[in-house]
């Protein structure tokens, strides 16, 4: 169904649930909040719900002082925060987005209207980053595309959960999704798109997201490395060929002999800075490598 997206028509908007988990969110909260306040979208089609994932910094004062629906969940894992709001979601629609994204006032109304077949399942906004100012966030938003959504992935399409609306029939076909982080939503957008006859649409534009990206080294690269591991799970439950880690050896021993080469053309070719230069030719090492390490984790957990 397409909705009419006139001020003339607002009644007929349908009800959507926003749905957003947060753990030790403190110093991004802010400007979610601020962003979720300025939604274009009528008030009473709309519900908004934040799950306070176990946080143990101030989340929780923060979040008592909106005027959304605030609940707890305490088991760990973004999907089962988002799991616990969803179960309590009454929209007909339900839209995800993470605590580090500030998301645009027509971001709901964008989002809806990508519905114009009743087989999509799942509409998925755009994303850009919210602010690039160390070398870590540019490189996990321009070299990784991380979060991204994945039009062409090694099995299926799939939208990433920073920001994609889904229809609530979708959760009541196929179940929530894995009570974990990571892999969760590649495993709920394959299950929709091989259970049922619903597929995903992505916008080319509109629905946008802004994303805020890690600039702590160890906390990018514990990211890398827990993403590795929860791959090798993915792989297992679809029974797809199980990465082994010798192509992620191979691209840290290329990186290390292109080690001076990058910084030598990043710097007098491309025109970055040698501080930045730098930095990209060590994350092209470090990257692989955390890679292969979280593989082999996820090998000997079997």
């Amino acid at each position: 169904m397409t909705w009419q997206t006139s001020k003339d028509n607002l009644s007929k908007w349908p009800l959507i649930s926003v749905v957003v988990p947060v753990y030790n969110g403190e110093k991004v909260l802010p400007t979610l909040i601020e962003s979720l306040s300025k939604l274009d979208y009528p008030k009473d089609c709309l519900e908004i719900i934040l799950v306070n994932n176990n946080s143990s910094d101030r989340t929780a004062e923060i979040l008592a002082a909106t005027p959304f629906t605030v609940i707890s969940e305490m088991q760990p894992g973004c999907g089962t925060a988002r799991n616990a709001g969803i179960r309590q979601a009454r929209g007909e629609f339900i839209a995800c987005t993470d605590a580090d994204c500030v998301v645009s006032p027509t971001w709901l109304k964008d989002l809806v209207a990508g519905f114009t077949d009743p087989k999509i399942g799942a509409v998925a906004g755009t994303i850009e980053p919210y602010e690039l100012t160390h070398p870590i966030e540019r490189y996990e938003a321009l070299r990784l595309n991380d979060p991204g959504h994945r039009a062409k992935h090694i099995f299926l399409p799939t939208a990433c959960t920073a920001n994609v609306m889904y229809r609530a029939d979708v959760f009541q076909r196929v179940g929530l999704l894995l009570d974990r982080s990571g892999g969760e939503e590649t495993d709920l957008n394959w299950r929709m798109q091989t259970q049922t006859e619903y597929r995903i649409h992505f916008l080319q534009s509109g629905g946008l997201v802004q994303h805020r990206y890690r600039a702590d080294f160890k906390a990018f690269c514990r990211s890398q490395r827990y993403k590795a591991r929860t791959l090798i799970d993915l792989h297992r439950r679809w029974n797809l060929h199980t990465p082994t880690g010798r192509k992620e050896l191979l691209r840290t021993a290329i990186s290390v002999s292109w080690f001076l080469p990058t910084v030598l053309t990043q710097t007098f070719g491309c025109g970055h800075s040698f501080y930045e230069s730098c930095w990209e030719a060590w994350l092209n090492i470090v990257v692989p490598w955390t890679r292969y390490q979280g593989i082999r984790e996820g090998w000997h957990k079997q």
